[in-house]
């Protein structure tokens, strides 16, 4: 029997292309689940404090972010990303893909990057796996 978990985003309520994200600030421990439009609205509300402090783990590359005007305090961004890239559509077949070949799947959609690539590279271009019953 398998479970299918519908995630929604916790400020709009949409289903469509929904994330888990946490927020760390001081003792507290923030975890929400944001469509991609939520999520860039709380980055550029957070970004000048980003910009002003210390990040030290990775943060979304500039070409996921929205676009900003430059400034002369603006700090140079890493490249690293905290996202897969993958639709939700991408997830879900990625998803099927691993468990039909037997390969621990994360609830939280938080995919480790060679299994994306092993599935880029084994699933044909257009090929989709049957939803569970």
């Amino acid at each position: 029997m398998g479970i299918r978990q519908i995630r929604f985003c916790d400020i709009t309520g949409t289903e469509t292309d929904v994330e888990s994200h946490e927020i760390h600030i001081d003792q507290m421990r923030i975890a929400i689940d944001l469509a991609d439009s939520e999520y860039r609205r709380l980055i550029e509300t957070l970004q000048p404090f980003i910009d002003a402090g210390r990040v030290e783990a990775s943060v979304p590359d500039a070409g996921s972010l929205p676009e900003r005007a430059p400034s002369s305090r603006t700090r140079p961004r890493r490249r690293a990303s905290t996202s897969t890239g993958l639709t939700a559509s991408e997830r879900d077949q990625l998803r099927r893909w691993a468990e039909a070949r037997g390969y621990p799947v994360p609830v939280n959609n938080r995919f480790k990057q060679s299994l994306i690539d092993e599935w880029r590279a084994d699933a044909p271009s257009g090929h989709t796996y049957p939803a569970p019953e």
